[in-house]
């Protein structure tokens, strides 16, 4: 270990194999884990002479005694984004942080909030704020890639889209289908121009026509019902779905039905972003786990770290973060038991 600066939570949790919100929530008392795993990181602290009081003591002699989270106006009531927010706030309560909201469209308010870092999520590229926030001072975490020319964060916590968008599309010709269609938020953000760019290369490499469709900024369910119901009833019509904004697929699902067909059956629907109203669907729907609560519990992990740390890092520190796949009966027929690929 070199000792020429004081022990961190990252060497702690390295050292533990365990992540740094584990290793806060053990050393705090917080947190939902085993008596045995709290009772290991305390005694590896111990063993690496990590003061405690060290990341505490850093956080009380900041300004504020907050984060901030930046949350663009496309974001607002989606259940991504609400669920990622409870991570951070979880990870937060447990260092005696307070959480600071900031709305989108207040680029002059988020550069100026009282907080000692902020998290960015899926940082749009044509928003004033979040190149406002990077400017700033304060260390600066990002969930997903920020825009290309902005000042870089301290820290990034990413998702591999690329291969989420193959898991779906792998799976729907597994499953018979031959004329995928996308039905894709615009390329505003990282991810969204990773799963376009991901669907395109596995068409071209399956020699299938790509079919892509994009959905406003904000799609509405009138919104997806409308190119659902184009898509279908055009003469070369796709075989599937894919539903890209959060929460869509509900609306295609509705547009299939509404034309008489069956899902699962004779058009097969999947959605990017898992939540509770795709199990709820009728029929469930086939979706990608991107574990938003997770994701957030891992930012703001990185953020303090960065607020713990006696200076910046040389670098940005980047880290991948795993997504799953959830196949059900959208895509497996009716009565088909769930499966996790």
């Amino acid at each position: 270990m070199n000792r020429s600066r004081p022990t961190t939570l990252e060497d702690v949790a390295r050292v533990a194999g365990v992540s740094r919100a584990t290793v806060s929530f053990a050393l705090t008392g917080t947190g939902r884990l085993s008596d045995e795993t709290r009772e290991r990181v305390r005694r590896i602290a111990a063993e690496l002479d990590y003061a405690v009081n060290i990341g505490a003591r850093n956080l009380r002699r900041a300004k504020a005694g907050a984060i901030g989270i930046y949350l663009p106006e496309s974001t607002n009531g989606l259940a991504y984004y609400m669920n990622f927010l409870f991570g951070v706030v979880e990870v937060a309560a447990a260092s005696s942080l307070s959480v600071t909201i900031v709305p989108g469209g207040r680029a002059r308010d988020a550069g100026r909030a009282h907080v000692d870092g902020f998290i960015l999520i899926d940082p749009p590229d044509d928003d004033d704020s979040v190149r406002s926030i990077l400017a700033s001072r304060m260390p600066v975490v990002s969930g997903e890639i920020t825009p290309a020319g902005a000042d870089r964060p301290w820290g990034t916590v990413y998702s591999d889209h690329a291969s989420g968008m193959r898991a779906i599309l792998d799976h729907l010709l597994e499953r018979g289908a031959r004329r995928p269609a996308l039905l894709a938020p615009p390329t505003t953000t990282a991810w969204a121009r990773e799963v376009r760019a991901s669907y395109l290369a596995w068409c071209a490499e399956q020699a299938i026509q790509p079919l892509v469709e994009e959905s406003t900024r904000r799609a509405t369910p009138d919104d997806v019902r409308r190119i659902t119901t184009g898509l279908l009833s055009a003469s070369a019509t796709p075989d599937a779905i894919i539903s890209a904004p959060d929460g869509s697929a509900v609306g295609a699902v509705s547009a299939v039905r509404a034309l008489g067909l069956s899902v699962g059956d004779d058009v097969l629907v999947t959605a990017y972003a898992d939540s509770l109203a795709m199990e709820m669907c009728d029929p469930p729907v086939t979706a990608i786990d991107l574990h938003a609560r997770d994701f957030g519990v891992r930012c703001a992990a990185l953020l303090l770290q960065a607020l713990g740390d006696p200076g910046p890092a040389a670098e940005e520190v980047q880290e991948a973060f795993t997504i799953d796949l959830r196949a059900r009966a959208s895509t497996l027929g009716r009565g088909a038991a769930p499966a996790t690929v």
